[in-house]
């Protein structure tokens, strides 16, 4: 049975509560690479992950059912990554880390490698990991989950401006990292 997010929602208010399983089998593995791309430790990545989908159920009546129900949930879980790095701290890695080693919890060490390929090449998304906090999360938001700049927005608390500024900058900053990579094979 294949119902939208809209019906599932519906149904979840209507007291059916196993319904909620649906949206959970249809975004965690989104929203946990989103979430693992922020905070770029998979146990952090996990528990922030969970801790949205538990907030997403807790508060579903905030939860406007005349619009799209991921961009919902994703703003419920770029706040608490963005919690979750000011409690654990700034950690920045760059690329070669575990970021390259997982996909989902209990994935096999070359499943997000495998992701990343089939979403565009390799190299980009390394490139993407190395960008700056709000950077990253402006590119996946827009590019891999192809949000509206108004709902990444909404979802980070800033302006439209400053989301297209994000943007730019991380166009920017791909270009010359790519081109530097480019010109090292050379």
């Amino acid at each position: 049975m294949n119902r939208s997010d809209e019906e599932v929602v519906r149904a979840i208010r209507g007291g059916d509560h196993q319904a909620f399983a649906e949206l959970v089998h249809a975004y965690q593995r989104r929203l946990f690479g989103l979430v693992l791309m922020m905070v770029r430790e998979p146990a952090g990545a996990e528990e922030v992950t969970q801790d949205a989908f538990v907030r997403a159920y807790t508060h579903l009546d905030a939860y406007d059912g005349s619009r799209p129900f991921y961009p919902w949930l994703a703003s419920i879980a770029v706040r608490l990554a963005q919690n979750w790095l000011r409690q654990h701290g700034r950690t920045v890695r760059r690329e070669g880390t575990a970021l390259e080693n997982a996909a989902e919890p209990g994935a096999r060490p070359v499943a997000l490698a495998m992701l990343i390929a089939d979403e565009r090449s390799h190299g980009l998304w390394k490139a993407v990991a190395a960008l700056p906090s709000g950077e990253r999360t402006a590119v996946l938001l827009y590019y891999r989950d192809q949000l509206p700049v108004r709902d990444i927005a909404r979802a980070l608390g800033v302006t439209t401006g400053t989301i297209k500024t994000l943007l730019f900058r991380a166009r920017r900053h791909l270009r010359e990292r790519l081109q530097s990579i480019e010109e090292i094979s050379r």
